[in-house]
């Protein structure tokens, strides 16, 4: 279940499966192509996504050893998701500076609707106490493309710091 093509196949178009987690594509225009923020240059990025369920950060942080866990999950999304639409609401006035190890980039948070009934749902059906994540979208990073995991509110209380993010950024998102 680790390749996209395996994913596409259960899920669909609508989400991606890269990097052991799914995630819902998003466009956003208008953006610069970089900005500063806490003397870093950052460049925007090629594509956009919300990271809905980080199953390999998920597996990780929680010492998860339920055997296939990881194709439980998606097929539970997609058994889900015909149910309940997966979708983004709207982005948030928030906008956070993310520093962890070497990577630093600005992240939008926004609202996604039936995520966390789907969190309810993996809670209850493997006796985990998993939190809501914090939905947001990366745009701009000082490794090309590198983004930094932002899967529950420890992450947000040790990486991240809101930010007044520049005016032509705000325009973008309608803020």
């Amino acid at each position: 279940m680790n390749t996209p093509q395996n994913f596409k196949d259960c899920i669909g178009e609508k989400y991606v499966y890269e990097n052991n987690m799914i995630a819902l594509p998003v466009m956003i225009e208008g953006l610069p192509s970089q900005i500063e923020v806490e003397r870093y240059a950052l460049n925007l990025k090629t594509s956009f996504h919300i990271s809905l369920v980080c199953v390999g950060k998920i597996i990780e942080k929680h010492n998860i050893s339920i055997p296939d866990f990881e194709e439980k999950v998606v097929k539970d999304f997609f058994e889900f998701g015909k149910a309940n639409n997966v979708f983004l609401k709207h982005y948030r006035d928030e906008f956070r500076f993310v520093a962890h190890n070497e990577r630093r980039t600005v992240v939008v948070m926004c609202e996604v609707v039936n995520l966390s009934g789907f969190f309810d749902l993996l809670n209850k059906k493997y006796d985990l106490d998993l939190e809501y994540p914090p939905t947001h979208v990366t745009l701009y990073t000082l490794q090309p493309d590198a983004g930094i995991f932002l899967t529950d509110s420890f992450d947000i209380q040790n990486f991240t710091k809101v930010i007044e993010a520049p005016e032509d950024v705000k325009k973008a998102f309608g803020l």
